[in-house]
C-alpha cells in the first residue's frame, strides 16, 4: 500500500523499549519497597502485578489517547500507527500490548492442577517461550517492515514522528523470521522431550521436585544435579526453594529448609551418602518489572544431613 510513512530504525525501537523498561522498573521498585511482604506472600503470582501495570502502560500510551507514544517512544520521536498513519484505538492497542508482554510475564507460571513436567505444561512453556523468542527474532530479522509479532497481529507499524517527502510503497515482509521462529520451536521441542526421556538421573529427581513444591510456604522449588564429579567422585545435588515469607530463622534450623532436606533424603534419589546436598533458601519478590531477593544456603555431605535430621 502506498503511503509516506518512515519506518522507525531498529535501535530507536530498542532504546525506546529500554527507557520504558527503566520507567516501569523504577515504579515497580517503589511499589516493592512499600508492599514487600505482600508481594513476597504472592510467590510466583506476584508477576501478575507487574503484568497488569505493563498492560495499562503500553495499552494506553501506545493508543490514540497519547498519540501512539510511550515515554520512551516520545523521547526517540517514534510512534505506533496503522498502515494509513492513523493512531490505533485502545482495544487494538491492548491486544498489541497483550501479545508483547505475555511471554515475558507468564513464562514459568504453573498451571493449577497440572504437573510442571506434564506434556501440556511442557508444550505450554515451549509455546510461550517461542513467542517470546519470536518477538525478538522479528525485531532483528524483519528488516523490511520492522514489525514484530505484536505488530503483525494487529497490523501496526512503528514509524518516525515525521513523514516522508514522497509517497512510497510499504515493502512486503520476508519469510526468514517465520522460518527461524518455527525452526527454534521444533528444535527446542525435540531437545526437551529427548532430555526428559533419556536422562534417568534427572527423571529420579522429578518426584522429589513435585513433593517439595507441595510443602507449606514454598512458592517454587528446583532440584538439580551437577554431573561434574569432584575428587571423591560424589555428585552434587542442589535444592533451591523460594519461600512466600521472610525467613525468621536464617540458620540450618529454618523449618522450610529442614523439611525440604528431609523430603530429598527420604526420596533416596541420590546415589551415595557421600554425595553433596546444597540447600538454598530464597525469599523476596519478582513482579516482572522489579525484583528483590535475599538468600542463604548450606552445603555438606548427605551423611551429615542425616545426622542433623536424626536419621
Amino acid at each position: 500500500m502506498e503511503n509516506n510513512l518512515l519506518l522507525s530504525k531498529f535501535w530507536a525501537r530498542i532504546w525506546a523499549l529500554f527507557i520504558d523498561s527503566i520507567i516501569l522498573g523504577i515504579f515497580g521498585f517503589i511499589l516493592g519497597s512499600i508492599f514487600y511482604n505482600f508481594f513476597t506472600s504472592l510467590g510466583e503470582n506476584a508477576k501478575l502485578i507487574g503484568w497488569i501495570i505493563s498492560l495499562f502502560y503500553f495499552s494506553i500510551l501506545n493508543s490514540k489517547l497519547y498519540k501512539g507514544q510511550t515515554f520512551g517512544k516520545k523521547i526517540l520521536n517514534i510512534k505506533v500507527v496503522d498502515i494509513n498513519g492513523d493512531f490505533i484505538d485502545l482495544k487494538k492497542s491492548f491486544v498489541r500490548a497483550l501479545i508483547l508482554t505475555t511471554p515475558f510475564f507468564i513464562n514459568g507460571l504453573k498451571i493449577k492442577g497440572l504437573s510442571t513436567f506434564s506434556p501440556i505444561s511442557v508444550i505450554q512453556g515451549l509455546v510461550i517461550s517461542t513467542i517470546g523468542l519470536g518477538i525478538i527474532i522479528f525485531y532483528i530479522f524483519n528488516k523490511a517492515t520492522r514489525q514484530s509479532l505484536h505488530d503483525l497481529a494487529v497490523k501496526t507499524y512503528v514509524v518516525q514522528d515525521y513523514k516522508n517527502d514522497k509517497i512510497t510503497v510499504m515493502p512486503k515482509i520476508k519469510k526468514l523470521p517465520f522460518y527461524i521462529t518455527a525452526g527454534i520451536f521444533v528444535v527446542t521441542l525435540g531437545i526437551s522431550f529427548y532430555t526428559y526421556n533419556s536422562d534417568l538421573k534427572l527423571s529420579k529427581l522429578i518426584p522429589v521436585y513435585e513433593e517439595i513444591n507441595k510443602q507449606d510456604h514454598i512458592s517454587r522449588a528446583s532440584v538439580s544435579i551437577n554431573y561434574l564429579t569432584n575428587r571423591d567422585k560424589s555428585n552434587i545435588y542442589t535444592v533451591n526453594i523460594s519461600v512466600d515469607r521472610t525467613p525468621q530463622n536464617q540458620s540450618i534450623k529454618n523449618p522450610e529448609l529442614l523439611q525440604a532436606a528431609k523430603t530429598f533424603i527420604n526420596s533416596n534419589a541420590y546415589e551415595s551418602d557421600n554425595d553433596i546436598l546444597n540447600m538454598v533458601v530464597v525469599s523476596g519478590f519478582d513482579i516482572g518489572i522489579a525484583s528483590k531477593y535475599q538468600s542463604f544456603s548450606f552445603n555438606k555431605p548427605i551423611s551429615e544431613w542425616k545426622k542433623d535430621l536424626k536419621k
